[in-house]
């Protein structure tokens, strides 16, 4: 796959959405066509959009618009990229530079579209309902920091349990799947005070929400009700069944 050819396309300088400034929009993807694409498409059908940075990883994004003529108003982003990133560090690092971000991703797992929810993005698109993305952007510079498509919105608010950030998601798929809480800080690399925390989190949030989690099953019930954890998680997880008779 070439590789992705960064660049700007030419903006007024000037306030966002005043006196018919057009908002620059930037993207981060590791898709080049699709960049492309979408920064092309966009001032094409609505005049109020500019195309701005292109980049394949967020520290590239940071040094292009940097050295812009007019910085980004708001930012698209990826939920994988090919840098294997966080998605929760790279959201954090871009709110943090001051930019709005909208998830525009083709990610179709559920969990993993659950974990956005806690990661402070202003709004989440599926890519395969592009024709919602300039409804996402407006409602965004307008202020709106929690707009979510309607797929995504069927997918992830829907969702019947509470929401869990991706730490206390996976803190609880393999704790629900047997393994004990030493091995789980060993696999996670953190303390395993954090990972007793992230579980107490994890318990305090299902039971507000109305689930008695008293017990190891109870959490694989709904871990397994929830979609963190697959029906026939005792064939294809290894990982628990090797350590599935140590205690917590």
């Amino acid at each position: 796959m070439p590789e992705l050819v960064t660049g700007r396309w030419g903006v007024e300088t000037g306030s966002a959405g005043a006196a018919g400034i057009p908002v620059v929009v930037s993207i981060i993807d590791d898709h080049p066509d699709l960049c492309y694409g979408v920064l092309a498409r966009l001032p094409q059908e609505n005049s109020s959009f500019a195309g701005g940075v292109m980049a394949a990883t967020v520290p590239e994004f940071l040094a292009l618009d940097a050295e812009a003529a007019r910085r980004s108003d708001v930012v698209l982003l990826d939920l994988n990229l090919k840098d294997e990133s966080s998605p929760p560090d790279n959201v954090a690092t871009l709110k943090d530079a001051g930019y709005p971000v909208v998830i525009y991703t083709g990610e179709e797992r559920p969990e993993r579209l659950q974990g956005t929810l806690g990661t402070g993005a202003d709004a989440l698109v599926r890519k395969d309902e592009a024709d919602c993305l300039e409804a996402a952007l407006t409602a965004v510079v307008s202020g709106d920091h929690g707009w979510v498509s309607p797929l995504m919105a069927s997918v992830v608010l829907a969702a019947p349990g509470p929401r869990l950030s991706p730490a206390q998601v996976e803190v609880l798929r393999l704790y629900a799947t047997g393994v004990p809480a030493q091995r789980i800080a060993s696999l996670q690399g953190c303390a395993l005070e954090t990972v007793k925390t992230h579980l107490k989190a994890v318990k305090i949030r299902y039971e507000a929400h109305g689930d008695a989690v008293f017990t190891r099953t109870d959490l694989l019930r709904v871990a397994i009700r929830d979609r963190h954890v697959g029906q026939d998680w005792y064939l294809l997880d290894s990982e628990t069944s090797e350590t599935s008779d140590g205690s917590g």
